[in-house]
């Protein structure tokens, strides 16, 4: 099963359960994916999506009155912009379940547009699902990622392959030159999710996907804890000592 099905899949046992949760941040470049979710939590006529539907349809046009999604305008998201999106989430939906906003491209949300979001994440509507999209985690404020649960959207096998390498040498090395703490924290996104990976794959959740993982000598238990260590460090990249915490990430994921 390719991994973009895998979030389809998980998102309808959560509809199933009418679970889904109110706020989430998709990290990742693949907008299609949140199309179909989108059509997926409103869609009545099946358990992901119809494709038939009034609302599928709505959906794929760009005109669902219950959908709102908000992109940089033109380089960043401003405050006026996040202001009409909290007065869209505070209306009644007019035919679906849930008022939908997706933010694209999140990471460029202005300071005051961010702050402003802030107290919507906290108390978000009831009935509305919030989508935030961004292809890079460490421009967003730690308060609006800590209240939002995490996606991690499908790489290109390349590019994780790359990463992968990069990484292995970065790890052996130890190092991080000076100024390059937005390397750093891109280093720890992608560690994250090739680690990640790697409890897919031990859990038997993934088949055949060595190059997606980095296959280090950590037992299951090893692993996850490895990874609450290294989304802490993440968290507060912006202020930590680079080359200390790097050193602290190689002895605990016991890289040589």
């Amino acid at each position: 099963m390719k991994p973009e099905e895998k979030i389809i899949d998980y998102f309808t046992v959560l509809k199933s359960r009418e679970i889904i949760g109110s706020s989430y941040i998709f990290i990742g470049g693949q907008f299609l994916i949140i199309n179909r979710l989108i059509k997926l939590i409103n869609c009545a006529e099946n358990s992901q999506f119809c494709n038939q539907c009034w609302s599928c349809k709505r959906v794929d046009d760009g005109h669902h009155p219950d959908l709102l999604v908000v992109e940089p305008d033109p380089i960043n998201i401003k405050f006026n912009q996040i202001r009409e999106a909290i007065r869209f989430l505070s209306r009644r939906s007019f035919y679906s379940p849930k008022k939908i906003l997706i933010i694209k491209d999140a990471q460029k949300l202005t300071d005051q547009a961010a702050n402003l979001f802030l107290k919507t994440l906290e108390e978000s509507p009831k009935n509305s699902f919030i989508g935030l999209v961004c292809s890079k985690l460490e421009d967003i404020l730690p308060t609006i990622i800590s209240r939002c649960r995490k996606i991690y959207l499908p790489y290109s096998k390349v590019k994780l392959a790359k990463s992968k390498e990069k990484i292995k040498s970065i790890l052996r090395s130890g190092y991080f030159g000076p100024g390059k703490r937005k390397d750093f924290s891109l280093f720890l996104e992608s560690l994250i999710i090739l680690l990640h990976n790697q409890l897919k794959n031990d859990a038997g959740y993934n088949n055949n996907h060595e190059a997606d993982s980095l296959t280090l000598d950590l037992n299951f238990k090893e692993a996850v804890i490895a990874l609450e260590d290294l989304f802490k460090v993440y968290n507060a990249a912006g202020t930590v000592n680079i080359n200390l915490a790097l050193n602290l990430i190689k002895m605990r994921l016991r890289c040589n």
